[in-house]
């Protein structure tokens, strides 16, 4: 039996262990050593009560020192340690009798220590709960008591704690008056987080701005963050979001928590502060709100489930909606504005066109607006409205049907006219996915996602359901979700179509199309409503190997109940039938998974401790592999425990990502031979999720083959660990036999040379697309940094390349070659030159989109390049327009420095003397309008007065000159 304990086992096992029987524990930690049990001991929140108790009655000293440190003892434990004579005086004190349970003896060093050392501003650090019991318990409800201690720390107190709140029950009279704001000289958060009731926020208030806004940062500003709001200080506010120094927005679950304390507030005068105080004139400062909050702020709506609804709002906020602002405001919420139930919204839409030159609404949105205005009796507005209109911001039938309307009297004009466009198909619904997406409060495919919680999103999905502009032609999605461009990219479909999954009238089928690999939010709306559905969905692999933590835990949050979200799947549904389990844990409540773990226990048959004792041990060896769901391994670990070769009962799955290719490398390759029609057969069958063992898995690659559609491909590291075993000859010809869905699971688990190349050349667009784009899947026994990076440059590049393809060339200089480094503006200068990488002979043709990027490009044309252009090392480029990206290529180090350009003297030479050779002397004179913007070694004005004359000449003589004497 193996005693490795921490070194092999991971973070899944022990929060399974800390559930453990007190008598199983026991034994585990008597047959443990003593190196082990303190690895264990190190592993805070995840010891078993019964592991402690061994320690306490036989750990040798460090493991009791250790215990007390990092765990305190229960009064059982430390009655144990009390009667024992082999420990040293030290820890006997820290005991005392025995006769109650006590914590370690860090609570008396804290006790006595100064509140300085311990309890800093930006700092952790709070008191122990025995130590905030204790100075709750001295000052009591005595307000004074509670002002003293705040004015003597504020003044420096450097004693003791018990000196300290001695010293504020007396009363003393201290220098600083009760209406003073102070600077504190030592951190007094602490001790405005222990005061009783509203004595914490009116200590707060007497902190002067400067700490307070030095307060408000960091993990003792969340702590505070209702007294903090409650200061109404706009600095303070401001540095509660991080908002002083950069631009942020909702990234992290402090901002989300932060910004969600704010919005529940539901006040007028803050919800004008979000409008108008988190960004001003620079924008590179502040913190940005999602259009649809600040839509919802605007509108007046509520965000707690008890404010009335509209909230009232301030003569600042009616004056954002009556008259455009100061400051122009974003794109995406001017989109949004179209059908506001807000009139003088609906109008900002409209004219956002006129005022800002380009064209923010459709114009079937344009016909809504038109109707929306003439239902709130603003009428007139739209004659203003088509008299201001420009050349091609409004379509004809738009501006007929507007003209209509107000000749008529009557906006059927405008519906007619809209009903026209709702027939439109596709187009009408590629519309409304973009409407949708931005209803919701950001990207579903963005990290940021994860921080909305399931009411959140809730309340998106009933304002998307509930849009009457918008209709869905379901057989239309169905046909498109069909394409084998959506079929076998589950990826690509959830970020084109993922947002139809806040509709409530999704279909079953759409559903399921639109939920696998990837867990969010919006699946979880469609699943978690009916048990059934979502059981389902979590039983046939609803959460992949090894997703991010993040990623999983949203599968056990969405569990929690919240005003506005009531699920039917439950957080003990989700531990019973979801998998992996390792991704799950760490997210699952204590007392729901402790019921689990003692009920799956007693129906192992792990009735006595030493039985288990013994699967415990067992779980420990296959914790860092497994992917199976909590009852599977936890029956895994019992047949194991009774003494089943890992072979014989581990799934082969798991048994392949495990230990598998060391131990049974020859078995697999003695029963599936040198001949691809057995490998093949295995690697669908575990594409398909089969769940037997390797021998099994073996007979039934080895059998006969059975025709008919497979199962659903299984994201999962096994059928790539597999191949790998394969002799290098057998892979090509098996990737060859496989269908596009089994590659594209072979392209994000393997990690094999022989595999990656057999896929480039078998390969198509879908697959290509797969390797370069589709998130890698982590074998969970791999060890960190397992060689990407080098099977990326040494083998995949160099095979994409190899194809010559010229859509995959386009493929990779607009993402992988996207970089700006010199060795990507090789590689995209060789493309854009014909240059074969592989055997062909010829030049490679350039994909006509390609060079559409750029090639006809002028500085008038109202169209930003792509990023891919954007490099300096292009000044050697042929193409003009590459040439002119070089020169108007900079960096900024810093926020202070001014932009500067990475280019030479000669450099800058060669690449303008080859826009002027072309005749492109309107590229050169756009660098030379923009020359404020560059400082290469000095602002060279001299090369912008040569640029200048060449470019009123129309000559490259001077600029050729300049060249050869520059060599």
């Amino acid at each position: 039996m193996s005693t490795d304990m921490a070194e092999e086992r991971g973070e899944t096992f022990f929060h399974l262990f800390r559930h453990a029987g007190r008598h199983a524990a026991a034994q585990v930690a008597e047959t443990l050593g003593p190196q082990q049990r303190a690895d264990v001991l190190r592993k805070r929140w995840y010891v078993p009560e019964g592991f402690g108790d061994w320690v306490a009655e036989h750990g040798g000293a460090d493991e009791v020192e250790l215990l007390l440190d990092q765990w305190g003892l229960t009064g059982r434990q430390a009655a144990l340690v009390a009667a024992r004579e082999d420990l040293g005086p030290e820890i006997s004190a820290a005991v005392g009798s025995g006769q109650a349970a006590v914590t370690a003896g860090r609570i008396e060093r804290e006790w006595r220590a100064a509140p300085a050392e311990f309890f800093r501003i930006h700092s952790n650090s709070r008191p122990l709960p025995e130590v905030a019991r204790r100075v709750q318990a001295r000052l009591g409800t005595d307000e004074q008591a509670w002002e003293n201690a705040f004015e003597l720390l504020a003044q420096g107190f450097t004693g003791d704690l018990p000196t300290l709140l001695d010293a504020a029950v007396r009363h003393t009279t201290t220098d600083v008056a009760a209406d003073v704001r102070v600077e504190p000289k030592s951190s007094v958060e602490w001790l405005i987080a222990l005061a009783p009731g509203d004595l914490g926020p009116r200590l707060l208030n007497r902190i002067a701005s400067w700490p307070l806004h030095l307060l408000s940062r960091g993990s003792s500003g969340w702590r505070l963050v209702q007294p903090l709001i409650d200061t109404a200080d706009p600095k303070v506010w401001r540095s509660l979001f991080g908002a002083e120094y950069s631009l942020k927005h909702r990234s992290g679950d402090m901002e989300a928590d932060i910004e969600r304390a704010f919005l529940l507030r539901d006040d007028p005068h803050i919800n004008e502060w979000l409008l108008t105080g988190l960004t001003g004139a620079d924008p590179t400062r502040g913190y940005r709100l999602a259009p649809t909050t600040r839509l919802a702020l605007l509108e007046g709506r509520p965000f707690g489930p008890d404010a009335v609804d509209p909230l009232p709002r301030t003569p600042a906020v009616h004056a954002l909606i009556a008259a455009p602002p100061s400051v122009p405001w974003e794109a995406d919420l001017l989109r949004l504005c179209y059908d506001s139930r807000e009139p003088g919204l609906v109008a900002q839409a409209l004219r956002a066109p006129v005022d800002g030159g380009e064209r923010l609404l459709t114009g079937y949105q344009q016909l809504v607006a038109g109707i929306r205005l003439w239902e709130s009796d603003r009428a007139g507005e739209l004659r203003t409205l088509l008299d201001e209109q420009v050349d091609d911001t409004w379509d004809q039938d738009v501006q007929d049907a507007f003209a209509a309307a107000l000749a008529e009297g009557t906006a059927q004009p405008l519906r007619t006219a809209a009903s026209a466009r709702q027939k439109q198909g596709g187009d009408h619904l590629d519309e409304a996915l973009r409407v949708w997406r931005l209803r919701l409060p950001c990207d579903p495919t963005s990290y940021e996602f994860r921080l909305y919680t399931q009411a959140e999103l809730s309340a998106a999905s009933r304002d998307i359901t509930r849009d009457p502009w918008y209709r869905v032609d379901w057989d239309l999605v169905r046909s498109r979700l069909a394409d084998p461009a959506m079929r076998h990219h589950q990826r690509r479909a959830r970020e084109l179509y993922g947002v139809l999954l806040a509709r409530a009238d999704c279909p079953p089928d759409v559903v399921t199309a639109l939920t696998g690999f990837d867990v969010n939010g919006l699946a979880l709306l469609r699943l978690y409503p009916d048990r059934a559905i979502g059981i389902k969905a979590l039983a046939e692999g609803f959460i992949p190997p090894l997703l991010s933590s993040t990623e999983s835990g949203t599968a056990v949050r969405g569990t929690r109940h919240q005003p506005g979200w009531a699920p039917a799947v439950t957080v003990e549904d989700v531990l019973r039938h979801a998998r992996p389990v390792q991704r799950l844990l760490p997210h699952a409540p204590h007392e729901p998974l402790g019921r689990l773990v003692t009920e799956l226990l007693r129906q192992e048959g792990a009735g006595t401790p030493a039985t288990e004792a013994r699967l415990w041990f067992a779980l420990g060896r296959l914790t860092p592999y497994f992917s199976g769901s909590l009852p599977q391994l936890l029956h895994t670990a019992a047949r194991l425990g009774e003494g089943s070769a890992p072979l014989d009962v581990v799934p082969a799955a798991d048994f392949l990502v495990g230990p598998g290719p060391a131990e049974a490398a020859e078995l697999v390759r003695g029963r599936l031979g040198e001949t691809p029609g057995p490998w093949v057969h295995a690697v669908r069958l575990l594409t398909a999720g089969f769940e037997g063992t390797l021998p099994e898995l073996l007979d039934a690659a080895t059998a006969e083959p059975q025709d008919g559609p497979g199962r659903a491909a299984v994201l999962h590291g096994a059928p790539a660990a597999l191949l790998g075993l394969a002799p290098g000859e057998v892979v090509d010809a098996v990737v060859g036999r496989l269908d596009v869905p089994t590659r594209v699971v072979l392209v994000r688990t393997t990690r094999s040379a022989d595999t990656l190349r057999a896929l480039v050349q078998h390969g198509n667009r879908l697959v290509w697309d797969a390797l370069l784009d589709a998130p890698r899947v982590k074998n969970p026994s791999e060890p960190f940094g397992w060689g990407a990076a080098d099977l990326y440059d040494d083998v995949l590049l160099p095979e994409l390349l190899a194809q010559d393809d010229p859509w995959l060339n386009a493929r990779l200089v607009r993402g992988e070659f996207a970089w700006a480094s010199s060795l990507d503006a090789a590689f995209t200068t060789a493309v854009l030159a014909g240059r074969p990488f592989g055997p062909r002979k010829q030049p490679v043709p350039v994909l006509p989109g390609l060079r559409a990027d750029f090639a006809d490009w002028t500085p008038d044309c109202g169209v930003a390049l792509p990023d891919w252009t954007s490099s300096a090392d292009f000044y050697t480029s042929s193409e003009p327009v590459l040439a002119m990206q070089a020169l108007m290529a900079v960096r900024q180090s810093n926020y202070q420095d001014p932009p500067t350009s990475t280019l030479g003297v000669r450099p800058t030479l060669l690449a303008a003397s080859t826009i002027a050779g072309s005749g492109r002397f309107d590229l050169l004179e756009y660098v030379v309008a923009r020359w404020h913007i560059r400082f290469p070694y000095g602002e060279q004005k001299h090369l912008r007065d040569l640029f200048a004359r060449a470019v009123h000449s129309r000559s490259t003589t001077e600029i050729d000159s300049a060249l050869a004497a520059a060599e």
